[in-house]
C-alpha cells in the first residue's frame, strides 16, 4: 500500500473561499433515525448556522462497532473533531452510528460480529448520504464523503454509485485483501514487537508484551496466540506450540500459527468472518479506476499501524489525485512515537486543517 513519491502536506490558504468563516460560526445539530436494516440506527448533521445551504462531508467510520465520534475505547473521538474543525469553517458534517451500535458506543456485538457484512454498511452509508443530499440545510450539488479505513472501501463503493458527488477523501485506506491486511499487520507490526521481550516468550513474557506500551495492533494478536489472554493466562496455544516447549517462537511459530488463527476466525463464527472474501467489498486500490473521476484526497500517518503506508502512494498513484502524508501520525492522524505505539491517538491539527483547505479549493474549482 505504498508508492514512491511523496505528495507533501502544502499548506493551502482558506482565504477567498466562499465557505471559509470570519469568526466560528454556531453550530446546530438535527438528529436522525436510520433504518438499517433490522435496527433502528441514529445519526446527526451538524451544521453552521450562518451558512444557508452549506457543502456537507458525509463521515463513514472504520471497523468495529464505532459510534458517531469514532470513540475508540476512550482514547480519541476523531469524527467529533472532524465535525468540530469543518463546521467552524462553514461546512456541514453528517456523521452516524453503525448498525447495531447505539450513541454512546455501546453495542448488540452477537449481532453486528454475526449479521452485518460489508455490502450492508454500504447499504446503510447509502441511506446516510441520501438523507444529507435531502437535507434543506445542505447544498446537495456540494457532497463530498469521508471514509476511514474500513470506511474507505465503503466510501469507494459508495461513490462508483453516486457520480453527483464533489469528491472523496480516503483515511488511512485499505489497498489490499483483508487477510493480507491482517498478515501484514502481524510481519510489519506484531512480530517485531513480540522480538522486543524476545524470541522465545515464555507465558509470562506474553503477559509483558501485552501491557509494556503497545498499541492495539501490537498487542491485539497475543489472544489469538494465547486465547485465554483476556482472562490473564497467557498460555501458549498448543496448535501454535508445535515444539511443545510452553514457549511461543516469534520466528518459527508465530507466522504459521497466525495463519491457523486466521483460518478459525475467518471462517462463520469466527471474529473475521465480517471480512471474509463472500462478506467484503473490494479494497480502495481494486476500485480506483472507477473513482478517477472525482477528486480524490488520501490522508496518511507515516506511523500507521493496521494499514502499510505504502498502500497510500499505490493508491494515490492509480487515483491521480492528492495525497497528505504525515510521517509522525498513526492510523487516527494523531501523534505517536512509534508504530508499534500506534494507539489511536487524537487526530493531530495539521490533517484537520489540510482537509478543510482541500475542499474548500475543489469547491473553488467547481
Amino acid at each position: 500500500m505504498r508508492g514512491l513519491a511523496i505528495l507533501a502536506a502544502a499548506g493551502l490558504v482558506l482565504g477567498g473561499a466562499t465557505t471559509a468563516q470570519a469568526a466560528p460560526a454556531a453550530v446546530a445539530h438535527e438528529q436522525f433515525t436510520f433504518q438499517f436494516g433490522d435496527f433502528a440506527g441514529g445519526g446527526q448533521l451538524d451544521y453552521p448556522t450562518n451558512v444557508g445551504h452549506a457543502p456537507v462531508v458525509v463521515l463513514i467510520p472504520g471497523s468495529g462497532p464505532e459510534n458517531r465520534d469514532a470513540d475508540i475505547q476512550g482514547k480519541s473521538t476523531i469524527f467529533a473533531d472532524l465535525s468540530a474543525a469543518l463546521t467552524a469553517r462553514g461546512f456541514a458534517v453528517m456523521r452516524y452510528d453503525k448498525r447495531y451500535v447505539n450513541p454512546d458506543g455501546t453495542a448488540d456485538y452477537a449481532s453486528f460480529y454475526t449479521k452485518l457484512d460489508l455490502p450492508k454498511m454500504l447499504d446503510d452509508a447509502g441511506t446516510v448520504l441520501a438523507a444529507a443530499e435531502a437535507d434543506e440545510h445542505v447544498d446537495k450539488h456540494k457532497v463530498f464523503l469521508y471514509g476511514w479505513s474500513e470506511g474507505s472501501t465503503v466510501a469507494a463503493a459508495l461513490a462508483v454509485k453516486h457520480p453527483e458527488l464533489a469528491g472523496v477523501v480516503f483515511q488511512g485506506p485499505v489497498t489490499q485483501d483483508w487477510r493480507s491486511l491482517f498478515t501484514d499487520q502481524a510481519t510489519r507490526v506484531v512480530q517485531p514487537y513480540l522480538r522486543t521481550f524476545g524470541t522465545a516468550l515464555a507465558p509470562d513474557d506474553l503477559k509483558r508484551a501485552n501491557t509494556g506500551g503497545g498499541g492495539l495492533v501490537a498487542t491485539e494478536y497475543i489472544s489469538l496466540i494465547a486465547p485465554k489472554a483476556y482472562q490473564g493466562d497467557f498460555t501458549v496455544d498448543p496448535n501454535v506450540d508445535t515444539n511443545g516447549n510452553g514457549k511461543l517462537d516469534v520466528d518459527t511459530e508465530f507466522p504459521p500459527g497466525l495463519q491457523k488463527a486466521f483460518d478459525v476466525q475467518f471462517a462463520p463464527g469466527g471474529f473475521f468472518n465480517i471480512y471474509a472474501p463472500d462478506r467484503a467489498l473490494p479494497s480502495v486500490l481494486d476500485q480506483a479506476k472507477a473513482l478517477r473521476k472525482f477528486p480524490t484526497l488520501i490522508l496518511q500517518g507515516g506511523r500507521d499501524a493496521n494499514v502499510p503506508p505504502t498502500g497510500a502512494f499505490r493508491l494515490n498513484a492509480a487515483l491521480h489525485g492528492s495525497l497528505r502524508f504525515y510521517p509522525t501520525l498513526g492510523h487516527s492522524l494523531g501523534r505517536t512515537p512509534s508504530m508499534f505505539a500506534d494507539d489511536f491517538q487524537p487526530i493531530d491539527q495539521q490533517p484537520l486543517t489540510d482537509l478543510a483547505c482541500w475542499l474548500s479549493e475543489h469547491l473553488r474549482q467547481k
